[in-house]
């Protein structure tokens, strides 16, 4: 897609591959606060558009041309959730939580920010392990349920589609602590910067928790803004 000011960020992110790299590296919201426009964020942070825009492009096109999300199918996409989105930030998870608690044990007396950064990171696991389970049981059955219709549009009854919105009103409001949580983090590391004194874990620590911050960035972008709309064109 050309990218232009009035694009919001969710826009720029579901049609350009690896913008969200670049949104992040600017510490730009490209989640709960993907309906920004690009000229709102450049203003906000204080970037010109023309060196945003070139970062995204030049990204996009060396990992995979114009390759969008918003190209696949629904069964595909939720497919995608499960085998890719789901599979990695669980993995992610159980590498980070017990490096996270001997982070804070070890270092807790004279960098009391690890601490706190181990207790936000127990409720991120928490609200994001309640936002995938929402997904499998409730989100994905609703979806299907609609799906295996013959003719959707025309046998759909008022209670799949009651069911679905139900499903897709519990994930949004299980979204914004995890993001503000993130944050909170990210201010307590100084943007994951280790301290001088760091040792390979802890400096490791940081690496992987900035990490795992985009992978669920990604996962709730991809969420919100291709699987939710997907699913409600089904109903339209």
């Amino acid at each position: 897609m050309g990218i232009v000011k009035e694009n919001t960020v969710a826009e720029v992110v579901s049609k350009n591959l690896g913008s969200d790299h670049i949104f992040s590296k600017y510490k730009i919201d490209f989640c709960c606060g993907g309906g920004m426009t690009l000229e709102a964020v450049c203003k906000e942070k204080d970037i010109a558009f023309e060196v945003l825009k070139h970062e995204i492009e030049s990204v996009n096109d060396k990992i995979n041309g114009t390759g969008s999300l918003t190209d696949h199918d629904l069964g595909s996409l939720m497919q995608m959730a499960k085998n890719e989105y789901h599979r990695t930030i669980n993995n992610s998870f159980e590498l980070i939580m017990p490096l996270a608690s001997k982070v804070a044990d070890v270092h807790g007396d004279r960098h009391i920010e690890v601490v706190a950064i181990n207790e936000h990171l127990q409720k991120i696991r928490a609200y994001t392990n309640r936002t995938i389970a929402s997904t499998l049981d409730s989100f994905f059955p609703a979806i299907d349920d609609i799906l295996r219709l013959d003719h959707p549009r025309a046998e759909i009854t008022m209670k799949q589609i009651k069911t679905l919105k139900r499903a897709i009103e519990t994930l949004s409001s299980e979204k914004r602590p995890i993001v503000d949580l993130f944050n909170k983090i990210s201010d307590l590391s100084s943007n994951y910067t280790a301290p001088e004194d760091a040792c390979n874990s802890y400096r490791f620590l940081y690496q992987s928790l900035q990490q795992l911050d985009n992978e669920v960035h990604k996962y709730l972008h991809f969420e919100k803004h291709i699987l939710k709309p997907k699913a409600l064109k089904i109903i339209a």
